[in-house]
């Protein structure tokens, strides 16, 4: 597909080509409560049209050799390049997020796709003696599909394109029906210079995900979302035994030590709490401070968080409307059970009353119960609790108290202890003395209920591949048929 690309008229992207539908449906921009442009809805036609051209692409895409699928991603994120302007404009519309968090999102996207473009998983030898061979080779497993959030709807359409591609798969993108617009143009884009059903989108109602996750056509689905969500296609899934790599929610800790400059410390929690409101998976959203360094702390976290200014990047909206109730029913019940806020409270939920938009007030509770809302459920919104804590056997017990276990953040300059607490930890990923600074060849999984498989980094393209292991033996009478009385193992 040539043609000039448009960014204000959108379509699904099959086989290539730009399609229409009878339904449509929009998003809303979250900063003004405005609609945005009108998207086609996928039927399930579109999806078996979809499935088949991915299926069909398959064929020849894995085919091809490591460096010739390594170029055609080089030409992709030459192309998301080319247009990177108006994807930062778009994504600022449909997620809310300033023009400089916008743009940071979209080029870590390019980059994400470039550093893909160098990684490949080699057959792996694990025997090679005068008898026998035995080779483990990683082949892709086919068709996967890509279901996306709305926080992040570009990084994270491309951590579902960029590691597919890059082992030999083809993929269908579904984005959030909140946030379709930039999967869209990615894979319009795509579609100027892969080959025909390498790269799809398709947008839709809430009937597109769970035909996508029962379709025998589709091989494994990559979905990043809620743990109630990922509960669910995992158990379709299994119907057909599709592979399934589920990035789910998470309650992540951050754990400041006595021995951590204070200042410093108060500046990173705020950035690592505060960025996109809170709307971020590995947010920090649960703060253990040193007892003994707690109130200088918090001097200096309060003093942070007041001057944020709505619109840029630490106050930005809530993205909708119904995660905007959510988030104002946990700081509403905060303020039913009396707890103290060191920011916000009042019943002052908003930033500014007569201002559009889904915008709330960030919020600082202290010392909370440990287990009340606030410190036991992932809020996804700019407001957290901050709590004490004396001796690190206990701090850790706490952190590890919660069903999920995606990450955690140390500030600690004792490297010993530092990783001593890091190694204690029940999640995915631990980041020490920074937050929310991803090393793109580091693989981001999970533990608990916060999800199955991982993505991103060299290890990352495991996951979307199924193993093959091949046994040679050079001398067939020298084989498992001469073992005599050792049985079936040589």
């Amino acid at each position: 597909m040539e043609g000039i690309i448009s960014f204000d008229k959108f379509y699904n992207i099959v086989n290539n080509s730009r399609v229409l539908g009878d339904k449509t449906y929009h998003g809303i921009d979250p900063s003004t409560g405005k609609t945005l442009w009108e998207t086609p809805v996928a039927t399930e036609d579109d999806l078996d049209k979809a499935v088949a051209a991915a299926n069909s692409a398959f064929k020849k895409w894995s085919s091809l050799q490591q460096h010739e699928r390594s170029r055609f991603m080089r030409d992709l994120a030459d192309g998301l390049e080319k247009h990177k302007d108006a994807l930062t404009e778009l994504l600022g519309k449909e997620s809310g997020k300033s023009v400089s968090f916008a743009e940071s999102e979209v080029v870590m996207g390019i980059n994400t796709m470039r550093r893909h473009a160098d990684w490949s998983v080699p057959d792996q030898l694990l025997k090679d003696t005068e008898d026998v061979r035995i080779v483990v080779q990683h082949v892709p497993i086919g068709v996967v599909a890509g279901i996306t959030p709305w926080n992040y709807p570009f990084q994270l359409a491309i951590l579902k394109v960029a590691p597919a591609l890059a082992t030999g798969c083809t993929v269908i993108l579904k984005p959030s029906p909140f946030t379709p617009y930039t999967s869209l143009k990615i894979a319009e884009i795509a579609a100027e210079v892969l080959p025909p059903g390498v790269v799809q989108a398709l947008g839709g109602d809430d009937n597109l995900g769970p035909w996508m996750t029962k379709h025998p056509g589709i091989h494994k689905i990559s979905f990043t979302g809620s743990t109630a969500t990922g509960k669910k296609i995992m158990a379709v899934a299994s119907e057909t035994l599709k592979r399934v790599n589920l990035e789910l929610g998470g309650n992540d800790a951050a754990v400041v030590t006595e021995n951590f400059d204070v200042h410093e410390a108060a500046q990173l929690v705020a950035m690592a709490t505060f960025a996109h409101s809170g709307q971020i998976c590995m947010a920090t959203k649960r703060i253990y401070v040193h007892e003994s360094v707690y109130e200088e702390f918090m001097k200096h976290l309060v003093e942070i968080v007041k001057g944020y200014k709505p619109g840029e990047g630490f106050c930005s909206p809530i993205q909708n409307k119904m995660q905007f109730e959510k988030v104002k029913s946990i700081y509403n019940e905060c303020e039913e059970q009396g707890f103290n806020f060191a920011v916000g409270g009042g019943s002052k939920v908003s930033v500014d009353d007569n201002r559009p938009g889904y915008f709330i007030a960030p919020a600082i509770v202290t010392n909370p119960p440990e287990k009340s809302r606030i410190v036991q459920e992932e809020p996804f919104g700019p407001i957290v609790p901050v709590l004490t804590w004396r001796d690190d056997k206990e701090v850790i017990e706490r952190v590890n108290d919660t069903p999920t276990g995606l990450g955690a953040t140390i500030y600690c300059r004792d490297e010993k202890r530092a990783w001593q607490i890091s190694e204690s930890l029940e999640t995915g990923s631990v980041w020490v003395n920074s937050g929310l600074k991803l090393d793109p060849v580091a693989l981001f999984g999970a533990h608990k209920q916060s999800g199955i498989g991982g993505e991103l980094g060299p290890l990352g393209l495991k996951y979307y591949t199924n193993t093959r292991t091949i046994t040679y033996w050079k001398d067939a009478p020298k084989g498992p048929q001469a073992n005599g009385n050792k049985g079936l193992f040589a």
